[in-house]
C-alpha cells in the first residue's frame, strides 16, 4: 500500500506499518479472488484513532476509509484473533531487542474495574470494593509490562474466580511461565490450582505495612501497565457491546505502545528499513 502523509499522531509511521504489514501477510493471505481495494494501512490508522481518541465509529474523520469498512475489519480481526496474535508477535520482538528471551518465565496478574456504558450492559456487574458498576479487565503482563493475556468479565466476579479464565488463556499461548506474582485477593485455592494445572507457582506479594503510598514489589509493573492503558480514551470506560471486543481494544492499545518502543531502537529501525 502507498504511504500516506501522517495526518494524526496515532497514524502509523512507515517503519511501524512495515511491522504490521508483515503480520498481515502471514495472517491474512489472499488465496482466491481479487485482493481487496481497501488500504489496510488506513484501516489500521482508523482503528488506532478510535482507540486513542475514544470517538464513535460513525464520527471517524472522512479521510479514513468508511466507518462500515473499518468496523467490518475490526470485527473480523477480533473474531479471528489477529489483534491478540499481533500483540504476541511484536511483544516477542521487543523482548528480543531488550536482551530477553522472546517468551517470559515470570508474569504479574491484576485487575482493573471500569465503569460501563449502556452499550456494555451485557455481562456487566457491580464491584462493591471499588464502587464501580461495569466490567473488570483481568490482565497478565511480563516483567517489562507487556500484556501477555487479557480477559474482560463482569465487575462483580471475584478476582480469584475470574483469574482462572485469563490464566488458562495465558497458557494456551505460552508454556514458559513458571511464576506469577499476585496480590492477596488471589490467595487460596487458586494457588494450588495453578500449580497442579500448569506446574507454575502463584506467589502472593505481601503488602508492606507502611503509611501512605508505597510501591509494591513486582506488582508495580502491572499497575504501570494499567496507567499506560489509561492514556487511551477508548479504555477509560467500557464502550464495547461484547467483552471480546473490550479485550481487542486492550490488545490494540498494547500494540500501539509496543510499536512506539520498538521503533525508538535505532538498530531495529535500521534493520527493518
Amino acid at each position: 500500500m502507498s504511504a500516506p502523509d501522517k495526518k494524526y499522531p496515532s497514524d502509523l509511521t512507515d517503519v511501524e506499518w512495515k511491522i504490521i504489514e508483515e503480520l498481515m501477510e502471514r495472517e491474512e493471505p489472499y488465496k482466491k479472488g481479487r485482493p481487496p481495494k481497501v488500504d489496510f494501512r488506513r484501516v489500521w490508522d482508523a482503528i488506532f484513532y478510535i482507540n486513542k481518541t475514544g470517538c464513535q465509529w460513525r464520527y471517524l474523520p472522512h479521510d479514513f476509509p468508511p466507518p462500515t469498512t473499518v468496523n467490518y475489519y475490526y470485527t473480523k480481526w477480533t473474531q479471528n484473533g489477529l489483534f491478540e496474535k499481533g500483540n504476541a508477535e511484536i511483544r516477542e520482538k521487543l523482548r528480543k531487542i531488550n536482551g530477553r528471551n522472546e517468551t517470559p518465565s515470570a508474569a504479574i496478574i491484576d485487575t482493573q474495574s471500569v465503569k460501563g456504558t449502556p452499550e456494555s450492559a451485557k455481562e456487566s456487574g457491580y464491584d462493591g470494593f471499588k464502587n464501580v458498576k461495569g466490567r473488570k479487565r483481568h490482565i497478565i503482563v511480563d516483567t517489562i509490562g507487556c500484556v501477555l493475556a487479557v480477559m474482560v468479565h463482569a465487575a462483580n466476579v471475584y478476582d480469584g474466580n475470574g483469574a482462572r479464565g485469563v490464566i488458562q488463556k495465558l497458557f494456551k499461548g505460552l508454556d514458559t511461565v513458571k511464576i506469577i506474582w499476585a496480590d492477596q485477593t488471589y490467595r487460596g485455592d487458586l494457588e494450588k490450582w495453578v500449580g497442579e494445572e500448569f506446574s507454575c507457582e502463584l506467589e502472593v506479594v505481601e503488602k508492606k505495612k507502611q503509611k501512605g503510598f508505597v510501591v509494591q514489589p513486582k506488582r508495580w509493573v502491572v499497575e504501570r501497565t494499567f496507567a499506560w492503558l489509561s492514556r487511551f480514551r477508548r479504555l477509560n470506560r467500557d464502550y464495547e457491546r461484547e467483552p471480546k471486543s473490550s479485550e481487542s481494544m486492550v490488545n490494540i492499545a498494547s500494540i500501539r505502545l509496543i510499536l512506539k518502543s520498538l521503533t525508538k531502537d535505532e538498530n531495529f529501525v535500521t534493520s527493518t528499513s
